[in-house]
């Protein structure tokens, strides 16, 4: 899209959405409640056709009173059957996954600095074998490990992200076995037609060496790109036992009413690993009839059995004209493309 056409475009969208975020209900705005209900949703038989390899294992609504819901951009999974969702305004939900009820259920801040819990626009999350969590944010450019009971924080600041957009920065995250970190940028590569994103991998820890907070980054990382289908930006990642990875994808689809399309896509890390570039082959379509909206988490789950539980979540913006969804989608890694 034109530079000019997408000025157009973000003014239109602007005034289509920023309505709905004045009329949501403010009464809730000093609710710690806690109290989080899932609604169980109706999916059209027809809807699980545009899966592909995943069957559709359940849907639902999320939905709660309390100031701190809402805004979730990033999913992790959990020990002990509970998923993590971090919100873009500093707030995290850790419950059980349905369709158990989600209690005992943990609404609280990301960062742990008292001075800094303002900061908002997390985006992107990733978890290590020690239960600490690295976190991506965007609108700040830096990256922060967290330990487990988010009582410990190491911020940097890595050199490669300054050049990145604090609105179309960094928006996905992984972690392989061997403790590298991929992170890919949600904005395209200009003059690329909208397919290709900037891609770092970190050779370990972004945040090993670091002293407090808001310091450099001891850690460099090489540049890649990742190719996706044509107006799509990646907005998570999580990665197989395999070593591949899921990554999702979403569009804002035109013209009006203003809609969200999502896709679940599959690529190699060891091709970027190996030649700088990694394509990203669509698997799985999040268009209606099955729920849709602004999806931005996903986190994958093997199972005991050899299948994996594949979880996505919505960001709804805060906004009343959108909603928090969580599917679980059930994959048989045996049903996936050959390497």
């Amino acid at each position: 899209m034109p530079p000019r056409l997408r000025l157009v475009a973000a003014a239109v969208l602007a005034s289509v959405l920023l309505p709905s975020l004045f009329l949501r209900d403010r009464g809730h705005r000093w609710d710690r409640s806690g109290q989080l209900e899932l609604v169980a949703l109706s999916v059209p038989a027809q809807a699980r056709r545009q899966l592909g390899p995943f069957r559709l294992a359940g849907a639902w609504e999320l939905r709660s009173r309390d100031a701190r819901f809402g805004g979730y951009s990033a999913l992790l999974a959990r020990p002990d059957g509970r998923l993590l969702a971090l919100s873009d305004r500093n707030g995290r939900l850790d419950f059980r996954e349905p369709p158990v009820g989600p209690a005992p259920l943990i609404m609280g801040g990301i960062a742990v600095d008292p001075q800094e819990r303002g900061i908002e626009d997390a985006e992107a999350a990733t978890s290590g074998p020690s239960g600490d969590i690295w976190v991506a944010w965007e609108d700040r450019r830096m990256i922060s490990r967290i330990d487990r009971g988010f009582t410990r924080e190491i911020r940097v600041r890595p050199v490669e992200l300054h050049g990145w957009s604090s609105q179309f920065g960094a928006e996905s995250m992984a972690r392989d076995r061997d403790g590298r970190f991929i992170l890919v940028s949600e904005d395209f590569v200009p003059r690329s037609y909208e397919r290709q994103h900037e891609t770092l991998i970190y050779p370990s820890d972004p945040a090993a060496g670091a002293q407090g907070l808001n310091g450099p980054a001891m850690v460099a990382a090489r540049h890649g790109r990742l190719f996706a289908s044509s107006g799509y930006r990646p907005t998570d990642m999580a990665l197989l036992p395999d070593g591949r990875a899921l990554i999702l994808l979403r569009q804002l689809v035109w013209p009006l009413p203003l809609r969200f399309s999502g896709r679940i896509a599959l690529a190699d890390p060891a091709d970027l690993r190996r030649t700088g570039t990694w394509r990203a082959r669509d698997l799985a379509f999040l268009d209606a009839p099955l729920p849709s909206d602004n999806y931005e988490g996903l986190a994958v789950r093997p199972r005991a059995d050899g299948k994996l539980d594949v979880w996505v979540i919505s960001d709804d913006n805060k906004a009343s004209t959108q909603r928090t969804l969580l599917l679980r989608l059930l994959l048989d890694p045996a049903d996936l493309p050959p390497r």
